[in-house]
């Protein structure tokens, strides 16, 4: 079996019309998506680096509203399709 999560990245990184719905939350501080289920950064990732040597420097603080580290991270949706070229002449 084989574990797929969506690509992510911090909302106020995307142009609206590429942002989808909020799939985690991203801390600032070390690039990860941590899940909406967790309340403290501690432990593995939903995606990113997993090595003891590469802590980050909030571990082990709350996701709390409105703490200036953390994010929601939203599902990067894929761009627009290009508009139809037209016939010049």
């Amino acid at each position: 079996m084989v574990f797929r999560a969506p690509k992510a990245a911090p909302a106020s990184r995307l142009p609206e019309d590429r942002r989808g719905h909020v799939v985690g939350r991203w801390c600032n501080g070390c690039n990860q998506t941590f899940p909406l289920q967790r309340g403290v950064h501690s432990g593995d990732a939903i995606a990113g680096r997993d090595h003891v040597a590469s802590t980050c420097p909030y571990e082990g603080w709350r996701f709390e509203a409105g703490a200036s580290w953390w994010e929601s991270a939203v599902e990067v949706l894929p761009p627009p399709a290009p508009a139809p070229a037209t016939a010049a002449g």
